[in-house]
């Protein structure tokens, strides 16, 4: 017998027997088996036993699927050990009489750097020399063997290598291609766990190719701390190594690894990163990391800094009204009539010479005094051109043009970047490209859920996220688009269903159709007319009598509601069902129509037809309708 076994992104395992000819997978209800991640699509996969083979396809899920890490296009044939990738689950086919990898049996070696290694080797046999052979019956490293008594390493040798003991070389395949490749994957996401007293212990995995880390929600990494900037650093995980990088968005307080500042540096095992006063720990994919256990907590220390800054910028003001006290006086004294307004102050690098504007009276040149406190010297300091601080406005406006690039590219987080870079010379400008960002980047996220909705064919979650895009977003067009033809499809295929229905005057089915129909197209179904009146509440048809029951007739209604069952047509599997036991009065025809009512959320058939089960199956029933959250008593 063939087995599924599924492991979840915390190592979970379950393992389903297939004892059944066809399974499917999926987030919605009904499916086989459910997998419950928001990557996984309501309809994902389909396993199916053909001629002592194990095949799989895909349903058009959002994600796809992954066998040996190649993305499936069609149906292909699974063998034994073979990693099928399911969102963030991975399963795997055994096969009972047959042995495989056994993960307890499995024991981690110390990581060897070795330069230039490729991604890709062949597993590496060692030497079968005569103690290695003898001490490969109880060495926790020897290998799986590819002939009696020569024991092998398997793994890529930049990584973590795996050595498999072979206690029984005769009664256990070779390792296929497909194992060493499911042993050289990486294992999971790494993370950064806070080690200082402010949040001590929580952790952020680091699962996204891209992810920005600041102090408001809108980052995907939010810690709500005021040393941290509202757009703090990026963390980029590199696609093909799966190493992860740091850089600093111009922060505040900026970027220190290991207590060195850097603008982006690789992260590797152990780094402490200081964002602020938060101080975290890198922890890399796989390493074997507890918090109670291995963490030290240790505060960001004070460097002092900015209370010296404090210190110098005070002492500068206090000089300089000082300096403007005197100067004040002396031109006062010296000019009779001078108005004594001072426009300016400015002092120079060293702070011991001031540069004082003054209004000056009619007839003067406006020139400024310039006076050397040491000296008591005085002089003239040279007018300013016309065009004196215009190189800042040229600056603001290449600055404001590259923000308009980053908004055509629509690459928002870059785009929040460039408008802190604006904050000192055009404030509200600043302001309204940040705003925007912040909107488009929430716009993409929805329109993300559009996409994935819409190839599920989940009408009103699609209109769900497309409500709340703004409509004057760069995204609100396309997902419209997508939504608009998701409609028109959903539409079709409901009212050909209902034409028919009302074509054989099955009535009271359509009248069900019409209820269990998206929203969006429920008025549309209702303008269908059966036997003269229009569809919808109150209306009184008369339904056709069910044709004559036999024995045949009765197993045909039987075998096309399982049929209808599987494909979820719930609704079409009810009536079918109800025939069915309408025509041989059996426990089981019952007992699943009850369940199918359930599953369709039709409350009110659920309970009549539950009150007529007998004892011995309503605890089925009810358990069943319970995992639909539908009570039947």
């Amino acid at each position: 017998m063939f087995k599924l076994v599924i492991q979840d992104d915390e190592g979970k395992t379950t393992v389903v027997p297939l004892i059944r000819d066809e399974i499917t997978i999926g987030r919605k209800e009904g499916n086989t088996i459910r997998l419950t991640e928001r990557n996984v699509s309501r309809r994902h996969a389909r396993i199916v036993r053909n001629n002592g083979e194990v095949q799989i396809e895909d349903l058009g899920s959002y994600n796809g699927i992954r066998v040996n890490n190649a993305r499936i296009a069609e149906r292909v044939s699974l063998r034994i050990s073979d990693q099928v990738q399911i969102g963030d689950y991975k399963l795997y086919l055994k096969a009972e009489g047959v042995e495989q990898v056994d993960d307890a049996r499995t024991m981690p070696i110390e990581r060897v750097d070795v330069g230039n290694a490729t991604d890709v080797i062949p597993a590496v046999a060692a030497p079968a020399t005569a103690p290695m052979a003898a001490a490969s019956a109880t060495s926790p490293t020897s290998g799986l063997a590819s002939a009696p008594g020569s024991p092998q390493l398997v793994g890529h040798p930049a990584r973590t290598l795996v050595a498999i003991g072979d206690t029984d070389p005769a009664g256990r395949p070779v390792a296929t291609a497909a194992t060493v490749a499911a042993l050289n994957a990486p294992v999971g996401y790494g993370k950064l766990v806070v080690v200082s007293s402010n949040f001590a212990g929580k952790e952020f995995e680091l699962s996204r190719p891209q992810m920005i880390v600041g102090r408001t929600d809108e980052n995907d990494l939010c810690i709500n701390h005021r040393s941290i900037s509202r757009n703090h650093a990026k963390l980029v995980r590199e696609p093909e190594t799966g190493r992860y990088t740091i850089s600093d968005l111009q922060s505040s307080n900026g970027v220190r690894v290991n207590g060195q500042d850097y603008g982006k540096v690789e992260l590797r095992r152990g780094d402490v990163v200081d964002l602020g006063h938060v101080r975290l720990r890198f922890v890399e994919p796989g390493e074997d990391f507890v918090f109670a256990r291995d963490a030290v907590i240790t505060d960001v220390p004070d460097t002092g800094k900015k209370g010296m800054m404090v210190a110098v910028v005070l002492g500068a003001i206090v000089l300089a009204a000082v300096i403007i006290f005197f100067v004040t006086r002396k031109t006062d004294g010296d000019k009779p009539g001078g108005n004594g307004m001072v426009d300016k102050v400015v002092l120079d690098a060293a702070g011991d010479k001031v540069a004082l504007g003054s209004n000056p009276p009619n007839g003067s040149n406006g020139s400024a005094d310039v006076v050397d406190p040491g000296s008591g010297s005085s002089g003239t300091a040279p007018t300013l051109p016309p065009d004196a601080g215009t190189g800042s406005a040229v600056a603001s406006n290449e600055q404001e043009n590259k923000c308009a690039e980053y908004k055509k590219d629509r690459k928002w987080v870059d785009m929040q970047t460039c408008a802190n870079s604006l904050v000192a010379t055009n404030p509200a400008r600043a302001k309204e490209l940040d705003d925007k960002a912040v909107s488009e980047r929430k716009a993409q996220t929805q329109s993300e859920k559009v996409t994935e909705n819409t190839r599920a064919e989940n009408l009103e979650a699609s209109a769900a996220a497309l409500n709340k895009i703004p409509k004057d977003s760069v995204y609100y067009a396309e997902a419209q688009g997508a939504y608009n033809k998701l409609e028109a499809k959903i539409l079709k295929d409901f009212t050909g269903r209902a034409r028919m229905m009302a074509n054989d005057k099955k009535c009271d089915d359509l009248k069900t159709l019409v209820r269990q129909a998206p929203s969006q197209i429920q008025d549309d179904l209702r303008r269908i007319q059966c036997d003269d009146k229009r569809v919808g509440p109150g209306s009184n048809v008369v339904v056709t009598p069910p044709a004559a029951c036999t024995p045949e007739v009765a197993q045909q209604y039987f075998e096309k509601a399982n049929t209808a069952f599987t494909s979820n047509q719930d609704q079409l599997a009810l009536s079918l069902f109800e025939k069915a036991y309408a025509c041989r009065g059996d426990a089981n025809s019952l007992t699943l129509a009850v369940i199918t009512a359930c599953r369709s959320g039709n409350v009110g058939k659920a309970k009549v037809l539950f009150a007529k089960l007998p004892a011995s199956r309503q605890a089925q029933a009810e358990g069943r309708c319970a995992t639909f959250k539908i009570p039947v008593r």
